[in-house]
């Protein structure tokens, strides 16, 4: 069923959305992200924008990369340093020394290509692993070993990473962001688990052995969400009956499998016209929809935006990388749309602070979808484990050697927290820490166990087909001109296309 908790009034928002931008925007665009904010203005109850690009270049629509100094109040000083240990890990007593056999760790990420490079993704995965051998005891009590293979964004290099990885003999492999999904073939036959940190594939969400513990559950929890709130809670928030939703979606290879199954699908099955198992199948046979894809830095948009204005829908729902949301929404105000006449909801892929401020009237009451718990917040009026995750992020990963301009960047965050997460799932083992044992303790999790940086983990609740999603809970937000405000704490719409066949377009 669709989950849904705590709706509420507007309410301050601090520093719960943008993290998710990581995720939301591989399903985007295949271009480069947007510039993002001054980091001498930033924005005053958000994360740091996470707008921006990539050292060498970006994920499909990313917007997650920002470059720049830290946010007031982010904790990267040392006054503000935590104790030496994780959220969760305890009083920060004196660890021993990891021994024995070192864990061994593949890294599989892309560098060094103008079409996606995400080098500050291994540098965080390697600081954490540093981090971790050094004050928190290793992972189980064994020394963490990182090895890297970089790739280039194609697929028979992807396959290449993997073979080498897997004749390593590595016990776990992290896959950062993956275009394809053709190297979990290889890694099965060898039985090497994979954790994703940034799931945009169908392989990402379906393969057996596959843990995407990305926040939000990548494309699959933003693009579900979008046609969650569109059908459901925009009616309330509102007062409006929804029974037309605009739909531009990026025309990418990515943004293709995004709108089709996780957009077109989910809304056939809202309507009756797609067999599913959610609650709300054939809830509304009146419901229709118009997808009007929409290519990466086209220059002009109109003829796209004509189409969706034309088919008079009672909403429009987008998600792209920044730089292509606010061309689109400059298009819509171009012939007279605004937010009041038709409510827009983006997913988090779209939010650049600069881009919002300078839509002005255009932007105010946009919503935005995000979610819980990111590592990029400022520091100030977060509490409990929020602020331990956050405070340590922003102090061991520069420590131990992610350089500052790319510490506020989705990509270094999400590494960082991959790496605590295996270590902090390996703290409820008995008995010998394996890759296989990480594996089993995470496909075991269900929720009830807060995880470092994101929602809770929960890989047994994965709906089929997604049976590799490990976490979709979102949240939702509006833009009030000045700042983000909290809408809806959490959702979680990955019901919509539970037990349908997959449609990757």
């Amino acid at each position: 069923m669709t989950v849904r908790r705590s709706r509420r009034p507007l309410g301050r928002f601090v520093g719960t959305c943008v993290v998710a931008a990581t995720l939301a925007a591989a399903c985007g665009s295949d271009g480069d992200a947007a510039d993002g904010d001054d980091p001498a203005d930033p924005p005053t109850t958000s994360e740091a924008s996470t707008t921006g690009s990539s050292e060498t270049g970006s994920a499909p629509g990313s917007s997650a990369d920002a470059g720049g100094a830290p946010p007031p109040g982010s904790g990267s000083t040392a006054a503000d340093e935590p104790t030496g240990t994780a959220a969760g890990s305890g009083s920060g007593a004196p660890v021993e020394e990891p021994t024995g056999e070192p864990l061994r760790i593949g890294v599989q990420n892309p560098e060094g290509d103008p079409n996606g490079s995400f080098p500050e993704a291994s540098l965080a995965i390697q600081a954490a692993a540093d981090y971790i051998n050094a004050e928190l005891g290793g992972v189980g009590g064994r020394p963490v070993e990182i090895e890297l293979c970089k790739t280039v964004i194609s697929p028979d290099d992807s396959q290449r990473c993997a073979n080498e990885l897997s004749a390593s003999g590595v016990d776990l492999v992290i896959s950062t962001i993956n275009f394809f999904g053709n190297h979990f073939s290889i890694y099965q036959g060898s039985e090497i688990p994979v954790i994703v940190g940034t799931p945009v594939t169908i392989a990402d969400f379906t393969s057996e052995g596959v843990y995407s513990i990305g926040a939000g559950g990548g494309c699959l929890g933003f693009h579900t969400g979008l046609v969650q709130v569109a059908t459901d809670e925009i009616e309330e928030l509102e007062g409006i009956t929804v029974d037309r939703v605009g739909v531009p979606w990026a025309d990418t290879p990515p943004g293709v499998v995004c709108y089709n199954d996780l957009e077109a699908k989910p809304l056939d099955v809202i309507a009756g016209n797609e067999p599913g198992d959610s609650e709300r199948a054939g809830e509304k046979p009146e419901l229709s929809y118009v997808g009007v894809p929409v290519a990466p830095a086209a220059p002009d948009v109109s003829p796209q935006v004509t189409e969706v204005l034309d088919f008079d829908p009672d909403v429009i729902i987008f998600s792209a990388q920044a730089a292509d949301c606010w061309n689109l929404v400059d298009g819509l105000g171009r012939l007279g749309w605004t937010p009041d006449a038709t409510p827009l909801i983006l997913a988090p892929s779209c939010l650049d602070f600069s881009a919002l401020r300078a839509a002005g009237d255009l932007a105010n009451g946009i919503y935005i979808l995000g979610t819980r718990n990111g590592l990029l917040a400022s520091l100030d009026g977060l509490e409990g484990q929020h602020l331990d995750d956050a405070s340590t992020y922003q102090t061991k990963a520069p420590e131990y050697g992610v350089p500052d301009d790319l510490v506020f960047t989705g990509f270094a965050s999400a590494g960082f927290a991959a790496m605590m997460n295996i270590w902090d799932q390996a703290s409820t083992i008995e008995g010998e820490v394996t890759g296989r044992a990480i594996a089993d303790a995470l496909a075991a999790s269900d929720g009830s166990r807060p995880s470092f940086g994101s929602s809770p983990l929960d890989c047994a609740g994965a709906p089929e087909p997604y049976i590799a999603v490990c976490g979709s809970a979102i949240s939702l937000t509006r833009w009030t001109g000045d700042e983000l405000e909290i809408v809806i704490d959490e959702l979680n719409a990955i019901d919509l296309v539970a037990g349908t066949e997959l449609r990757p377009g």
